[in-house]
């Protein structure tokens, strides 16, 4: 037994140098195998960074630092950041575009020297080798604040700008009625805005990092808000009062040219709210009227004039006694008339029309043209007389005007047709002095002074006038009296003047 336990005491020990034999020859082997292995990764990585290296996000493994800078800067010139508003786009571009530059001195010096430390560390490459390496480059593209603020501006973006509006008072013809349109979102944005939330885009694109292309929509929250909506209620209270006087309206002629007031300029010029409920304002009337008078009036108002030969001439007011007058209590009384009538008229002004002996002050206006191409021109200079109608000489001749070596000169101004009478007889003066002539064709402008034939006479113009001039009145030849007289019409200005 004692053999036995002294043999089975010898093959104990022999196993157990067999075991540790083996062990130390599994770990040589092991050793020699990562030396070996180490080497080899050295070796066939000795040109690229290891595996697990990132730059700005990109994977460099095995690159080269000229490929790894290539990478990043083909990167970022791919990049695009675009802004688009209702589909349409509004400001697109790359990083560069927007001034967002890479330090390419920087970049190039980062890598290398990440590079050479990869290179330089063992335990990096055995942790590269198990895939537990990992190394993080940063090379982001900083802002060029001056480039940027150059192209983010709102004068560049692509879409058209538009301000946002109120919500607000309409006339709807279709309707006859006052109604509330749609307020409306614009797209203006100021320069500061717009810049601070472009640049939240790209800080959000970089951090991303899985793409540089991004879209963003339009930040109409920033956009100036409408004051009014169409639910206001102010507003909305001011339609339905307005609408109290729903249909009333005036149009005004003034010959072919008119100037219409719908129901919301009646409002504006014609009523006030109180209390909710819409009533007719006699200080806005009056204050209309005035503005009406001021604008249309021309009797008694100082007058140019553009004669044939002698250029512009004036009139002084005081001798200009043609035009139009507006009667402005009467046409104060006629507005709030025809708004209680809640229907649309078209009318004149009320005017004065007539002299106390029923002879008419004007003949027809063109809107602030109250001689509208019609008119008779006396050039008492020229002793020359011109009857224009509708803008063209209807006929023209020489004429003969008072005698001012008698004092009996033809009073100068702007002087309505008062009537025609043919034929007539003219009476005037006294004593050795009084006449009485029969004429066939009689046309009074002033106090007895008016154009007339005068067959007594066989030669006109010149200076006949000084010596053997008339009492006052224009001298016509016949022919020219009787042409005169058949197409002109009461009221027509007769401008006499000298240059």
């Amino acid at each position: 037994m004692i053999d036995a336990g002294h043999g089975g005491g010898h093959s104990a020990g022999r196993n157990i140098l067999l075991r540790f034999a083996a062990i130390y020859g599994a770990s040589a082997i092991l050793g020699m195998g990562t030396y070996y292995g180490y080497r080899f990764y050295c070796e066939s990585n000795n040109n690229g960074f290891l595996k697990g290296t990132t730059v700005d996000g990109e994977d460099v493994s095995g690159m080269s630092v000229k490929a790894a800078r290539e990478l990043i800067l083909d990167k970022y010139a791919d990049s695009e950041i675009a802004i688009t508003e209702n589909e349409n786009e509004d400001l697109k571009g790359n990083l560069a575009y927007f001034g967002y530059e890479i330090d390419q001195d920087k970049l190039q010096k980062d890598l290398q020297t990440a590079f050479e430390t990869e290179k330089s560390d063992r335990m990096a490459v055995l942790r590269s080798i198990f895939d537990r390496f990992e190394c993080e480059i940063e090379a982001a593209p900083q802002e060029n604040t001056a480039v940027f603020e150059e192209v983010v501006t709102a004068d560049h973006l692509e879409v058209a700008r538009y301000p946002s509006q109120d919500a607000a008072l309409y006339y709807d013809p279709e309707a006859d009625a006052v109604a509330i349109s749609e307020e409306i979102q614009g797209n203006e944005i100021s320069d500061k805005d717009l810049q601070n939330f472009v640049r939240d885009c790209i800080k959000q694109t970089l951090e991303e990092e899985e793409s540089l292309h991004a879209a963003y929509e339009f930040p109409w929250d920033l956009c100036e808000k409408p004051g009014v909506y169409r639910d206001d209620e102010e507003l909305v209270t001011k339609r339905d009062a307005i609408n109290t006087y729903a249909g009333a309206g005036i149009t005004y002629t003034f010959g072919k040219e008119t100037q219409e007031y719908d129901l919301l300029d009646i409002y504006d010029k014609f009523l006030e709210i109180m209390d909710g409920k819409a009533q007719i304002s006699d200080d806005k009337i009056e204050t209309f009227v005035q503005d009406l008078a001021s604008r249309y009036d021309t009797r008694y108002l100082e007058r140019t004039f553009n004669s044939t030969l002698a250029g512009e001439i004036t009139i002084k007011a005081s001798r200009n006694d043609y035009g139009y007058t507006v009667l402005q209590e009467d046409e104060a009384a006629q507005i709030r008339e025809d708004i209680e009538s809640r229907k649309h008229v078209t009318r004149e002004p009320v005017y004065l029309e007539t002299n106390s002996w029923g002879n008419p002050y004007y003949l027809a206006r063109e809107g602030t043209d109250d001689l509208a191409g019609t008119y008779i021109e006396v050039d008492l200079t020229a002793q020359h007389v011109w009857y224009y109608k509708d803008g063209e000489v209807y006929t023209e001749c020489d004429c003969v005007s008072g005698d001012v070596t008698d004092d009996h000169g033809t009073q100068t101004g702007c002087f309505p047709l008062a009537y025609k009478e043919s034929p007539s007889v003219l009476t005037g003066g006294t004593g050795d002095s009084a006449y009485e002539e029969k004429v066939n064709y009689w046309m009074p402008f002033f106090e007895g002074q008016g154009l007339h034939d005068a067959t007594w006479r066989y030669y006109f113009g010149g200076n006949i006038y000084r010596g053997n001039g008339s009492h006052g009145c224009v001298n016509l030849p016949l022919w020219a009296a009787q042409e005169i007289y058949e197409a002109v019409d009461t009221g027509t200005a007769i401008i006499i003047f000298y240059e």
